[in-house]
């Protein structure tokens, strides 16, 4: 039986005035299932990023692009005509390379960029806020494996204990933005991780910011306004405690001060801010928690001027809230003074364990103390 001999029996009782209605609905009904397959398709690509998985590949995307990277080194190695003393030399080289030695921990920034697709949008057409901790979870992992990459190797993790937000503007869908994280502040215990969700410049606003001069009133008056609260920083200073973190102003309150001074403070490329937000994080080796000095410090870290001249704060630690720097690899390196104490850790990893485990408190491990001081 026809397909016009179906579309007549099923209408029955109605009545068409010409036969090309009726074969137009006829044409109508083969093609509904195609468009119903192709709206389906369409739909399955747009929420692709949604899929079971997905976050966890965005998420670990920068772990496998670290170990490909570093089993093509050694494949290129094993091929090599070197002796195996040069050969490890070479290998610890180039985990030298990526990491950041000789940097200032409240002068890089770290970018990831993402879009704002339509499974991560809610009924407003922008994005919802449920979906920003998805963006900061990639933007926080990318930073961990560029900024602690020793302490991974170790099985060190740096778990989250809150995240607060300050939203100034609404991200529309399908628009592009760039999480920019940075180092606000640290204590003897706790870091706080600065993330902006900002709209990516374009050139010609980018050469505005450029050519623009710099005016530091609104940076004198945004520190004026919301001074940070004291913070123990005994850390930086030489004077930790080896008994258990000593506490300053609540960690709360750090938070909440460094998120006010973020949302005063513009980009410096003029990109458009809408969101920003403060992640307390802390470095855990097991159940031991490892000061943040420690960390960055055994990890190329280094302090040229002090932190706390940078903000007129005395005894505070420092905010990345100034100009940022260029970001992380396209400064000049510059190995810091600790950093023959760093390698020498770094070519036993047992050992390097030990000192994260507990080693830094040894006479013998003082070392890291200088180093953001």
């Amino acid at each position: 039986m026809s397909s016009l001999a179906l579309v007549k029996r099923a209408l029955g009782p109605v009545r068409f005035t010409t036969e090309a209605q009726l074969r137009g609905l006829s044409r109508a009904l083969r093609l509904l299932p195609s468009a119903a397959k192709y709206l389906g398709i369409l739909l399955l690509l747009i929420n692709a990023r949604s899929f079971p998985l997905g976050w966890h590949y965005r998420v670990l995307y920068p772990v496998a692009e670290f170990l490909v990277a570093l089993q093509l080194a050694k494949l290129r190695l094993l091929f090599s005509f070197s002796g195996r003393v040069e050969k490890k030399a070479a290998l610890e080289a180039w985990y030298e390379a990526r990491m950041p030695v000789g940097f200032h921990p409240l002068r890089e920034v770290w970018t990831y960029k993402s879009w704002a697709s339509p499974d991560d949008c809610d009924f407003l057409l922008h994005l919802s806020n449920s979906s920003y901790g998805k963006a900061m979870d990639c933007a926080r992992f990318r930073m961990a494996i560029e900024t602690f990459p020793n302490f991974l190797r170790c099985g060190g993790w740096a778990p989250l204990a809150a995240t607060h937000y300050h939203f100034i503007r609404e991200i529309p869908m399908f628009a592009p933005y760039e999480v920019r994280a940075s180092v606000g502040a640290w204590d003897d215990k706790w870091i706080w991780v600065i993330s902006r969700f900002v709209k990516p410049p374009s050139k010609r606003s980018k050469f505005k910011a450029s050519s623009a001069p710099v005016s530091n009133t609104d940076s004198n008056s945004a520190s004026a306004s919301t001074a940070l609260p004291d913070i123990f920083t005994g850390i930086a200073n030489g004077n930790a405690s080896e008994n258990g973190p000593k506490t300053g102003a609540p960690p709360s309150a750090t938070a909440q001060a460094l998120l006010a001074r973020a949302a005063q403070t513009p980009e410096a490329d003029g990109a458009l801010v809408y969101t920003v937000t403060v992640a307390q994080l802390c470095y855990k080796l097991g159940r031991r928690t490892v000061p943040p000095a420690v960390i960055m410090a055994a990890n190329g870290f280094s302090a040229p001027l002090s932190a706390s001249a940078a903000l007129d704060i005395p005894d505070t630690p420092s905010s990345s809230l100034d100009t940022p720097s260029p970001s992380l690899g396209t400064a000049v390196r510059t190995p810091p003074a600790h950093w023959a104490e760093t390698r020498a850790l770094r070519a036993s990893i047992p050992a390097l364990t030990a000192f994260y485990a507990g080693g830094w408190r040894e006479p013998a491990g003082q070392w890291w103390r200088g180093a953001l001081a």
